[in-house]
């Protein structure tokens, strides 16, 4: 197990984007449902679940698998972007005590990645828009490497991107299936608290190495 002050004995910080870092969660949900409705499909709450931990490309060919849309997974993939940018170049921001934290990690001389299933054009214009990008050494993005959060192939790469071990390095995270993959390859696992993973509460907390409601409680 780890805590505030033993998290600093890490050299490097790996960080998931959405729901970790950002609120943003809600974007997704809300996308997926606005989508197929233009085709006149419901969304069970099993596929927004299911596509929580897919990368773009792994999530828009899954749901043209599913339904009869007039559209390859790349014309999704693309609408999907088009649905989103300006929330993510806008609206969205960081959680409270994120800024901070990252900062203070810089300070102290970490080395800092992002490990996301989002895009790098959605990911990189909101960091920019909250002033943090330039914080980050490594990024390193699920349809780069193929695989989403089920696999551990994400993780791997960016700890060979940033030239570390995993007992080296502590991963934040938000859901339930990234927590158990990091763990299946030795990773030390904080899991910051997030609406959009609620049922998943008590497991993520007997999992985790150290979970926490707020970055404030990290400063």
């Amino acid at each position: 197990m780890i805590n505030k002050e033993t998290l600093l004995d890490k050299s490097g910080f790996i960080f998931d984007f959405d729901g970790t870092l950002v609120d943003s969660m809600w974007v997704w949900d809300n996308l997926l449902i606005d989508f197929l409705r233009r085709y006149d499909y419901d969304t069970p709450d099993e596929l927004l679940k299911e596509v929580a931990y897919m990368s773009m490309e792994q999530s828009s060919s899954h749901v043209c698998s599913l339904y009869d849309l007039p559209l390859t997974p790349k014309q999704v993939y693309q609408s999907w972007n088009d649905m989103i940018y300006d929330g993510y170049a806008n609206e969205i921001r960081l959680k409270t005590g994120v800024k901070e934290y990252l900062e203070r990690l810089r300070q102290q001389g970490k080395t800092l990645a992002i490990a996301t299933a989002n895009t790098k054009m959605l990911t990189e214009i909101c960091l920019e828009n909250n002033g943090v990008l330039e914080l980050f050494d490594v990024f390193t993005y699920a349809d780069e490497v193929g695989a989403g959060k089920s696999d551990p192939k994400i993780y791997l790469e960016t700890l060979r991107k940033m030239n570390m071990q995993t007992c080296e390095v502590v991963l934040f995270e938000d859901i339930l299936k990234a927590l158990e993959t990091a763990k299946s390859i030795g990773l030390d696992v904080v899991i910051a608290e997030d609406g959009a993973a609620e049922a998943d509460r008590n497991s993520l907390m007997t999992l985790a190495d150290l979970y926490i409601n707020s970055f404030e409680e990290l400063l």
